[in-house]
């Protein structure tokens, strides 16, 4: 504790204290924390318990049904309701609450106006929908305005009754209702509504200075916040924060100070809006700690407490910026998803034994498009009641042959369901492509999560043999009860004049180091593993890049790339001066350069070259199942060996399996 004493001293929130100043930050997850009436699920109920029980000090509900008003003006909010069945989903309230609170957390119910123009909703004003841009929104009227406030005190009433600790008012941030009608780009309203930042700033006012009403001033109310849109407009992002259109730091500010005069008891801010989403939920590309810089601005004008969200998963990072005032507590969404005992493990000064967030920002993908955060690296996140790993009946002897991430996967759940485990891996290193992966300057997290595998498999004692490649006959000899086949895949290298110039050179290569690509590069290929390493050339290595790629834009192939990793690496690709040549193919490679071929008019074209980078993608390597057919081992392939993909397909498909044997 004594390297990290800011993090876990106390804090006063309003009336109560928090025991440290880790906090969880909202997430959704309909379908697996709540039932069909909007009540807690017993799973639910379980993986509440389960961040306190990790040490969080305070646990801020989802964003999906526990926080959505009554709303008869927003058929977006149409999911199941506790404010229609308050009986019903206090119950389950009651019971989170207590089982919460024997482990000294405090917990906070979100409350929201909606989302407005962000899920075809009504708005402030007539405004472009995100979804459909040449479409405008609903406005609301008054009386609807007014409702709609009500509803928000009910719900936070209702709350306190419950036994909630206090509620946090949602949608002053990712560009969500109370965000629109915050902001003067996209408030246009003639009425007490609008006008001015406190006529823009009124129903906040009304909705906070309400809830103290009715609640009590001891009631604790905090407010979820967007510090800076990074908008340039409607749907476009600015990058670098210029010709921000949306709210400049400087308004935040001044904002801030009006909520704490409204009776605001705390502070939970980050940046960004859907519009510009990668400020919203930082992927790879964003260092960590991204907000903190704003939070300072906003902690020197107020003085309630600060929690700050946006890759705060650094302990040393969050203890110093605690020390010198920069802010009062951290709040962590995807990192609670991947370990959920995080804050204890930091408490006992076990950092290394943290299984790493990547920042990859599949559980926000995931979760908008149907309401299921999926963790890319714990697959049991959210459902660990239903889908956590138990004892085997009966021990056995498992063969694991791969040593990426798939196979140490596999590898550590088998040893943690209590079998006698061996792992085979052909090369000297354990990590597959999480070591070329994790090469790159901006996945650090991809690196760290091949050590934490690396330190798992070593703790659980699971017996390692490297350079050691396996085939059938070898397999049989050792007699296992089960083989899991976790070879992986291979860098693939066109047939093409060429392929073996001097100036051709494969990815891993690169990435490896093992060859150093001159000023002017071709990166074919604009797959994640292509435009990775052209924005990697470009911006670390200084290089004059283009990217060349046979399908009509940029990573739209293979599995499915994230809102957030996309959007974010075109803008630097596009900052890096990266010119991308969609619609060609790669023909040759010659003393010149690159020739590509034109998908559509069948065009050759020479691009000057000293290096030309081949990164097309991947294919599964071969494996022995039909091989092993008919030997009594009961034989499973899994990873890229069965269908490249990426380390969560690779992650989960080794859990279902391991899980099972």
């Amino acid at each position: 504790m004594s390297n990290y004493e800011k993090l876990f001293t106390p804090l006063q929130i309003g009336s109560i204290t928090v025991k440290n100043r880790y906090a969880v930050g909202p997430m959704g997850g309909r379908h697996f924390i709540y039932n069909s009436m909007g009540a807690y699920s017993e799973n639910g109920i379980d993986y509440w318990v389960e961040l306190a029980r990790g040490g969080f000090g305070l646990i801020v509900t989802g964003s999906n049904v526990a926080n959505l008003t009554v709303d008869p003006f927003d058929p977006a909010n149409g999911n199941p309701n506790p404010a229609t069945h308050p009986g019903f989903f206090g119950h389950g309230a009651r019971t989170v609450l207590e089982r919460v609170h024997d482990y000294g957390g405090r917990m906070f119910l979100q409350i929201s106006m909606g989302p407005g123009r962000m899920r075809d909703g009504k708005s402030c004003s007539a405004i472009p929908k995100y979804k459909e841009p040449d479409k405008l929104t609903d406005e609301l009227t008054k009386e609807e305005i007014e409702t709609k406030i009500a509803d928000m005190i009910k719900l936070a009433k209702l709350a306190k009754g419950w036994g909630y600790d206090g509620v946090e008012i949602h949608g002053m941030h990712w560009g969500y209702l109370l965000d629109q009608f915050a902001m003067a780009y996209t408030n246009h309203r003639t009425d007490e509504y609008g006008g001015d930042l406190d006529g823009r700033l009124t129903v906040h006012r009304k909705i906070i200075q309400g809830i103290k009403a009715a609640c009590g001033r001891d009631f604790p109310v905090s407010m979820r916040m967007c510090m800076k849109t990074f908008m340039a407009g409607y749907n476009k992002s600015t990058l670098t924060g210029e010709n921000e259109v949306g709210r400049s730091i400087e308004e935040a500010v001044e904002i801030a100070k009006r909520f704490e005069s409204y009776g605001v008891d705390m502070l939970n801010v980050n940046t960004g809006t859907y519009d510009t989403f990668y400020y919203c939920v930082g992927p790879y590309y964003m260092p960590k700690g991204y907000n903190i810089q704003f939070a300072r601005q906003v902690k020197r004008a107020v003085s309630i407490p600060v929690f700050v969200a946006g890759k705060m998963d650094d302990p040393e990072m969050c203890e110093r910026a605690i020390a010198d005032g920069s802010i009062d507590g951290v709040t962590l969404a995807r990192a609670s998803l991947a370990d959920s005992h995080y804050p204890e493990k930091v408490y006992m000064g076990k950092e290394d034994s943290i299984r790493p967030c990547i920042a990859c920002t599949n559980c926000i993908e995931t979760n908008l498009a149907g309401g299921v955060p999926l963790c890319s690296v714990n697959p049991a996140a959210m459902h660990e009641l239903i889908y956590g790993v138990s004892k085997a009946p009966v021990s056995k002897k498992v063969l694991i042959i791969g040593g990426g991430v798939a196979g140490m996967e596999a590898a550590r759940t088998c040893k943690l369901r209590g079998h006698d485990v061996e792992l085979y891996e052909a090369s000297g290193k354990l990590g597959g492509h999480l070591i070329e992966a994790g090469s790159h300057p901006f996945k650090d997290g991809i690196a760290a999560l091949n050590r934490w595998y690396q330190r798992e498999l070593a703790e659980l004692g699971v017996k390692v043999n490297l350079n050691c490649p396996m085939d059938a006959d070898k397999i049989k000899a050792l007699r296992p009860d089960a083989v899991i086949l976790a070879v992986g895949s291979t860098h693939f290298m066109p047939k093409i004049p060429g392929i073996d110039h001097y100036k051709t050179a494969g990815c891993y290569d690169v990435l490896m180091k093992n060859v150093k690509p001159g000023k002017k590069v071709v990166v074919v290929g604009g797959g994640m593993t292509g435009c990775e390493l052209a924005y990697d050339l470009a911006a670390y290595e200084h290089c004059d890049v283009t990217l060349v790629e046979a399908l009509d834009s940029v990573m739209s192939s293979g599995p499915v790339v994230p809102k957030a990793v996309k959007t974010m690496l075109l803008d630097l690709l596009d900052h890096y001066n990266v010119k991308i040549m969609a619609g060609n193919a790669i023909a040759a490679v010659n003393d010149e350069g690159a020739v590509i071929r034109s998908m559509a008019s069948g065009t050759e074209t020479t691009l000057e070259a000293d290096t030309v980078v081949m990164a097309i993608g991947l294919r599964p390597r071969g494996n022995m199942t039909a091989e092993l057919a008919g030997s009594g081992i009961q034989v499973y392939t899994t990873g890229d060996a069965l269908q490249v993909g990426n380390i969560r397909t690779c992650v989960s498909g080794a859990y279902e399996i391991a899980r099972n044997i």
